[in-house]
């Protein structure tokens, strides 16, 4: 565990409970005040009653209803910050839990999980994945970004570079990095960004913005405020009654569509308040390299408009008090608002899912940068285009506690382009698959890998590792990995830089027809551009090395049988395995 990064976790974790505890303090006096403001506000208008609203209690009613209102609003403030401070403090205790080993609070990402492939092979998504370990998003489209780069790892060195220098700049931003993730963590956004991102139909709302309601927008709202001040001029409200009706039946022609506007909005006032702020986060923070500015660049009036649109829902959602009908009535309000958010939309529908990818990308990058703070250990990796081949030292599995960790040096290329791994069962071979594929990973993530030098060459992943039967499509295990195995094959037709990890392949067969398929399966995956690693028990395969020299590898992963029983070291060496271990734990177990 990173003692020191712990240090800073928990000093955080103290300094914003402390700040809790003076607000909470704080609000208990508000509350005591707002009591005291009400039971005055209630005797001086009793006493108002009590002689007629002559004098000056009125006065003295009204001046203690307003600072009530602005207790009120004074406590909103106060709770909103109580609400991030809590978010700051979960986080930070999360950071702990992590780095002691324990779950990570955030989702595992188990919904993005595909039926087959890399993702699956390699625990990527799910309870204890990549996903899992990486996971410092809290929005929807932050979620998304987050899932689909992990399924698909850049390819081309610039943008590997760019991320590399993002996330060693963000590394060292904790605070931004955290109160932006505190604030999206806070959103409840449902299906809110699939309906914004959802086109308006201009033509269905045309009638909206035809002269007629044009005008009548703007001369109808004048006329009711000049009715409004002669009715109580003259304290004669009969016009003012007769105005408001009327202006109720004429709203009712457009009623239809405008429901449909506040559908789009309703009652979000407060996310979409949540959403101006995150944006406005990434747009105040200072940022040196050009992608990261780039960014800013792309949501640079995303929390201006957000603000706005959250005080246009918070204005729209009026219509649902009592307040509703006087205001539609001599102000045809809803008219108004509707309006407002046509133009609204008009605006920034074309900028809106820019502006959410935009903030799912720097949410992303903090989830990185976040994973190479909390591992300083681990190292960024080169990115060459030069050669197709991995060069690892002391490389380790990223999933797993670094100070347990036995690590391997590593390498494959332009010789040696595919290695045959023997073992015994739980030797190591699975594991070390695996530890290739989740760094090649991280490193194309731009991420930093477990390893003391990593320099690879940018390449698809195609695996097959386990498969299951399939009762609905009337599958059995054998031909779910003959399925598999063409479709490997036919990507490596279309000649893409690839690394293929097979684990123990044709296992649903005898053995005879188990070692014939592989062996003529490695004879043609030699003739593709790709570097392959199979793992497998049939150490006879090892003679493929010598009629394939320079190309086919044999490496191991040894067992030791000892009186205190079997012992494995994970330390790959070069040849074929000679130790088995199934007869000894068979008969160490009471099978036979």
């Amino acid at each position: 565990m990173n003692r020191q990064l712990s240090k800073v976790y928990t000093e955080n974790i103290n300094a914003y409970s402390a700040e809790l505890r003076k607000r909470k303090r704080k609000l208990t006096f508000i509350s005591f005040v707002r009591l005291i403001l009400f039971l005055l506000f209630v005797l001086f208008l009793y006493k108002s009653f009590t002689v007629q609203f002559t004098g000056y209690f009125i006065i003295y009613a009204i001046l203690p209803l307003i600072c009530f209102l602005l207790c009120l609003y004074w406590s909103a403030a106060l709770n909103k910050k109580n609400r991030l401070l809590q978010q700051l403090i979960v986080i930070n205790e999360n950071e702990i839990h992590i780095l002691n080993g324990r779950p990570n609070m955030l989702q595992n990402g188990s919904s993005f999980l595909p039926e087959k492939g890399f993702a699956v092979d390699l625990h990527v998504f799910g309870a204890h994945s990549l996903f899992h370990l990486l996971n410092r998003v809290g929005s929807a489209s932050g979620v998304n970004q987050l899932s689909a780069r992990l399924q698909n790892p850049f390819m081309q060195k610039e943008d590997i570079k760019n991320y590399q220098a993002c996330i060693q700049e963000l590394s060292g931003k904790l605070s931004f990095r955290q109160i932006l993730l505190a604030h999206t963590l806070l959103l409840d956004e449902g299906e809110t960004i699939t309906g914004l991102q959802a086109t308006i139909p201009a033509d269905y709302f045309s009638l909206l913005n035809n002269r007629f309601w044009t005008i009548l927008a703007f001369i109808w709202p004048i006329t009711g405020m000049t009715i409004l001040f002669l009715s109580i001029w003259k304290d004669n409200y009969r016009w003012l009654l007769l105005f408001g009706i009327f202006g109720l039946m004429i709203l009712a022609f457009g009623i239809k569509k405008i429901n449909l506007l506040y559908t789009h909005i309703s009652k979000r006032s407060f996310l979409y308040n949540q959403y101006a702020i995150c944006f406005q986060l990434i747009l105040n923070e200072k940022f040196s390299h050009p992608y990261l500015l780039q960014k800013q660049k792309e949501i640079a009036y995303a929390g201006k408009s957000f603000h706005h649109l959250s005080k246009l829902t918070g204005l729209f959602d009026l219509r649902l008090s009592l307040l509703g009908f006087i205001i539609n009535g001599l102000f045809l309000f809803d008219l108004l608002c509707g309006r407002a958010y046509l133009r609204w939309n008009a605006a920034n529908q074309d900028e809106v899912k820019k502006w959410f990818d935009t903030m799912g990308e720097m949410e992303l990058l903090n989830s990185l940068a976040t994973f190479q703070c909390n591992h300083s250990n681990f190292i960024f990796p080169t990115c060459t285009e030069d050669e197709f081949s991995i060069h690892a030292k002391s490389m380790g599995h990223p999933l797993m506690n670094e100070a347990n960790s036995i690590v391997n040096d590593f390498t494959i290329g332009k010789s040696d382009r595919l290695h045959i791994i023997t073992g015994s069962n739980m030797s190591g071979k699975s594991t070390f698959l695996r530890t290739v594929g989740l760094n090649l990973i991280l490193a194309q993530l731009g991420a930093p890998v477990f390893a003391k030098s990593f320099v690879f060459s940018p390449s698809r992943i195609l695996t097959s590792f386990h498969h299951i039967d399939s009762l609905e499509e009337s599958t059995s295990y054998f031909y779910a990995e003959l399925k598999c195995l063409q479709g490997i094959i036919e990507s490596l037709q279309q000649s893409i830089p690839s690394l293929v990890l097979l684990d123990e392949v044709m296992r649903g067969t005898n053995s005879t027809d188990k070692h014939d398929g592989t062996a003529l399966l490695i004879q043609k995956i030699i003739h593709f551009p790709c570097i392959s690693l199979i793992a497998t028990h049939d150490i006879e395969l090892g003679v493929l090395a010598q009629k394939h020299s320079g190309i086919i590898e044999n490496y191991c992963f040894e067992s030791e049988l000892s009186d205190d029983g079997l012992i494995f070291d994970f330390t790959m060496r070069k040849g074929v395995a000679q130790t088995k271990n199934a007869t000894y734990l068979m008969k160490k177990m009471g099978i036979i």
